[in-house]
Parts: C-alpha cells; structure tokens; sequence
C-alpha cells in the first residue's frame, strides 16, 4: 500500500510539474513577443502618471489574487485617474500586463493548495479552447449581452449564496475533485468563461462562482483559474502585442507592480478557511455586481 501510495504521490507531483512547465514556457514566449515589440509601442509617461499606473496595477492584481477580478478594477480607477484613454490599446495592454502575474500565481498556488490533475487540466484545455474561439466571435457578440448574462449569473449566486450563509439552503461543499457531468459542467463553464478577456471582462468571479456551484473547496478554485488564466492570458496577449495594440511601458510598469502584489496576496489566500473563503467570494460577487451595473448605466448614456 505504501509502494501504490508512493508511486501515485511521484505520478501527481510530475504531472504538476509537467503544468508548471507549459505555464512557465508560455510566460518566456510572452515575454520574448514584448521584448521584441516594446520600442515599437512604448508610451511616454509623466512621473505622476507611473506612479499611479503601478499603484492602480498593484491594488487591481492584489485583489485580483484574491478572486475580485482585476479588469473590472482596472476600469474603476481608469477612469478616476484618466490612464490609457483609447480604448484598443488599453484592453490590449490590460491583457499584456496580466500574462506574467497570472503565471506567478499559478505557480504559487500550485505549490500552496492541493488539487486533482485531471480537473486542473480539464480546466485549462477548456479555457484555452474558449480564448481561440473568442478571436472569431469578436464582432459578432455583443458586450453588453454578456455583462446582461454575467449579471444574472452573479445575483443569483448572491442569492444563493446568503441562503447558504443563514442555513436556509445546502450548497457548496468541501470536494477537492469532480468526475462525470459535474467536470463536463466544469469544461463548458470554462470554456465560456475563456471568451470573456477578448471583450475587457475577466472570468476568475465566474470560476469561483462555478467551482462552489459543484460543491468543490473554494480554495481549490485558485489553483484552477489561475492555472487556466496563465494558459490563456498569453493566447490572448500574444495577437495582441504582434498587432501592437498595446503600450509597451505602461504594460513594463503593471506588470512589475502585479508580481509583486501576487507575491504578497497568494500566501495569505491558502492560509484563509472555508467559511472565510464564503464571505469573500460573496463580497467579490456583490462587488462585480455594481461594477457590471456602473458599466451597463454608462454604455446607456453615451
């Protein structure tokens, strides 16, 4: 039995190292691309404006490392510090500056949280499939149906979500692995959720959202979405960055500012219980929530 235990431990631990490997060479290609192209895009900043460019990275990637998806705070403090003003080049150096991070955080989770292999690359076959498919459905789905569609999906799990909190409804659970209908839920929901960066809207409220939906440990969602997001993000960043839709020092300087909040925030996400972890995946829902309401109010008006 010990032998059989060994060998599966020896099995899991090449099998991680075998995704932190992809992660790792996708993060050095990214970085090749940027290198190569970033005289050709770089932007000149004020000192005002570096400074605030690295605050606003770092306080959008802490939080993000916690599930509160950085995208929808890039937007907020955007907006309120007037960086970036046009529009293509802020989407595309939004993506550029979370490649590397995202690799950082999968490769810390990896190592502080447990998870099942099959379902981690389940997810991450699935996102990446998703990132390709969004390429071509670009110009044909509309943004504001997909915050409609996000919206719904995040108050409803609110909802539920509360009523689990007074113990008026079961749901949510302590797996640590799911098979059969619940990883093919687990798939299709990824791959949806792939499509999201190529529209400005990052998915980890969704893959947290799934995750306690299948009754899995919240903390096993930080391994999985920033896994699939380190194989994904570069899928997405490298068109862009070849495209030069992007601003090569502006994305140098959230990118520096974003490792080293994740280096920050991922040790203190493993050492934080479930029931913590509720409560914090109900503020990150309630948040996004009146972030997709701000955004639907504005795209109204103008």
């Amino acid at each position: 039995i010990i032998k059989i235990l060994i060998r599966k431990c020896g099995l899991i631990m090449e099998q991680l190292l075998i995704i932190k490997l992809v992660v790792g060479l996708l993060m050095l290609v990214t970085l090749v691309f940027f290198i190569l192209n970033y005289r050709l895009c770089k932007d000149v900043l004020t000192k005002a404006q570096k400074f605030k460019t690295f605050s606003m990275s770092f306080i959008a990637n802490f939080f993000d490392t916690f599930g509160i998806g950085s995208f929808s705070s890039f937007f907020a403090m955007r907006n309120f510090l007037k960086l970036m003003p046009d529009n293509k080049t802020y989407n595309g150096s939004l993506v550029v500056q979370a490649a590397l991070p995202t690799a950082v955080q999968s490769i810390l989770f990896l190592g502080l949280v447990q998870v099942d292999t099959l379902m981690l690359v389940v997810s991450c076959v699935s996102i990446a499939i998703g990132g390709i498919i969004s390429g071509y459905l670009i110009n044909r789905v509309s943004r504001q149906g997909i915050l409609y569609v996000m919206l719904i999906t995040f108050m409803i799990s609110a909802a539920l979500l509360i009523l689990n909190k007074f113990n008026l409804l079961n749901i949510g659970g302590e797996l640590t692995y799911v098979r059969g209908d619940k990883l093919i839920i687990l798939a299709v929901v990824m791959l949806l959720a792939g499509m999201l960066p190529a529209f400005g809207v990052g998915y980890y409220s969704i893959v947290l959202v799934i995750i306690f939906m299948l009754g899995i440990s919240p903390i096993v969602a930080y391994p999985i979405m920033t896994t699939a997001s380190a194989v994904q993000m570069p899928m997405t960043a490298i068109p862009m960055i070849k495209s030069h839709k992007f601003l090569s020092f502006s994305s140098l300087l959230m990118t520096i500012a974003g490792l080293l909040a994740v280096a920050i925030a991922a040790p203190v996400i493993s050492k934080i219980n479930s029931a913590e972890l509720k409560w914090i995946l109900l503020i990150v829902l309630i948040y996004n929530i009146t972030q997709l309401l701000k955004q639907m109010s504005k795209a109204k008006q103008q």
